[in-house]
């Protein structure tokens, strides 16, 4: 009886209910489509037209209009789905249940200078890192001269900052033979020449290629 119990709520509970959790951010509605800014992340994305977007469609015309953001709590998830007209999978933000709405912005997050931070990697070319090695791949900078660990060796390289853009030189690395890093220190190597962008939210450091596409994440942490 106890096993046909924990089956029957095991099949109650639906795979998105599972994974929900609570987000914050900005929502705009224009065009008949729904757009959902986090405010932790930054990032954004669609909303999918089931669940709950109908509430919250109704609950920002009747707050906002004209593409104008409104601030919301929900609870939700992203799910990769396919987009039809463009033929491939996409993100979209499911929202199961509106918490809050109101006309505010997103609350501060802890301020993190850029310089003087250890960034640690977190994200390299859309793949998220297994956290806690030994030494966690990092950067920091440190006006116009920038020190860090590749994976395998330490390395410092020069950058140059203007505005939303960053440059850096070419890496100067300690001549270490490893077993394990090599890979990843040679693709973050790589990453670092492609730099031309950069984006700061809270703890999260983002850098941007030249087309705009973000080929890194930091986060702040001790290396």
């Amino acid at each position: 009886m106890i096993l046909r119990g924990i089956m029957l709520l095991l099949v109650l509970v639906s795979p998105l209910q599972a994974r929900e959790k609570i987000y914050t951010g900005q929502y705009r509605y224009l065009a008949d489509a729904g757009l959902f800014e986090d405010c932790l992340s930054g990032d954004r994305w669609p909303v999918a037209m089931k669940a709950a977007n109908a509430e919250l469609e109704r609950i920002y015309l009747e707050e906002r209009s004209g593409g104008e953001p409104l601030w919301v709590k929900v609870e939700g998830e992203v799910q990769r789905k396919l987009d039809l007209e463009a033929g491939k999978r996409r993100l979209y933000f499911v929202v199961s249940r509106v918490l809050e709405s109101g006309i505010r912005e997103c609350d501060p997050l802890s301020k993190v200078p850029l310089e003087g931070t250890p960034w640690v990697l977190v994200e390299l070319g859309g793949r998220r890192l297994a956290s806690g090695k030994r030494r966690d791949p990092y950067l920091e900078l440190r006006s116009g001269k920038a020190m860090g660990f590749g994976g395998c060796n330490h390395f410092k390289v020069r950058y140059v900052l203007d505005g939303g853009k960053i440059r850096f030189e070419q890496p100067g690395t300690t001549r270490l033979r490893c077993d394990t890093g090599y890979e990843l220190e040679t693709a973050y190597m790589k990453m670092l020449q492609r730099a031309d962008g950069w984006r700061m939210r809270g703890k999260l450091l983002d850098i941007f290629d030249a087309d705009g596409r973000r080929i890194a994440r930091f986060a702040t942490g001790n290396p």
